[in-house]
Parts: structure tokens; sequence; C-alpha cells
């Protein structure tokens, strides 16, 4: 599904205070390509639930989106971390043509390293919208 990365991705890539660290070209929707500089933020679609309730309305999907950032230090890994947190604060409303229900943290982590030296963290997030 790509409404729940499209609203994600935005909030992202509009926040003024995120951008002046991870320029919104590195911040994809989807897999980061191979050789991209660094910081850059992947925000990928992980499932969807769609619930079966009374109330539900028609088309509402609640999806769970992971946010992961790739950076050369653990520093700035934890710093831009606390960035995305900020831009992505409990919402609601239309973002960027999708009907949002809400937006709210998930869970959180684990860092991790690999073998090029890249210090990764991420962040869930459930995105509740109309499809």
């Amino acid at each position: 599904n790509v409404s729940d990365v499209k609203a994600v991705r935005y909030l992202l890539a509009n926040s003024a205070t995120l951008i002046a660290q991870v320029p919104a070209a590195r911040i994809i929707g989807g897999v980061l390509p191979q050789g991209m500089a660094l910081p850059a933020i992947s925000v990928m679609h992980v499932s969807t639930v769609r619930p079966s309730f009374v109330a539900a309305s028609a088309g509402m999907s609640i999806a769970r989106v992971q946010v992961t950032i790739f950076a050369a230090t653990y520093a700035t890994q934890k710093s831009i971390m606390a960035l995305i947190r900020a831009a992505l604060p409990r919402s609601r409303g239309s973002v960027n043509g999708v009907a949002v229900e809400s937006i709210i943290p998930d869970t959180e982590g684990p860092d991790a390293t690999d073998d090029a030296g890249l210090y990764i963290g991420s962040i869930d997030y459930r995105v509740t919208y109309t499809e």
C-alpha cells in the first residue's frame, strides 16, 4: 500500500528542522539506493490490518510503517531519531491527499550497525487512514 508511506514521507520531508539535517531528497519511500549520501531515511510499509468492526468506516486501514535512519555515527543516528519523533507528532487530517485518522508512534529500535560502518535505527508508526 502506498498511502501510508506517502503520508509519513510527506510529513518528514516537510519538517524544516529535519530537512536541515537530512535533505528531503534523502528521505525515500522504499529501499534506499546503494551509495546514497548519509544521513538518509527510508520509509517502508510493514503491514496493514483492515478493521472488521461495525463502527469502522468503509475503506479504513491501519498500517504499520517503519522509518529507518542510516547515519555515519551513532550520535547522528540518535539526534535524527529525535527529529523524526518531532516531525511525526500524534496527528490527523488530510496529509498529501491521504485521509489520515491518526499517526501514532508504535515501537522503536533496535539499534544496529553493519559491515560498512553504518549506524541504523528505526521507529514504527501506526497510520490509520481511509483508502
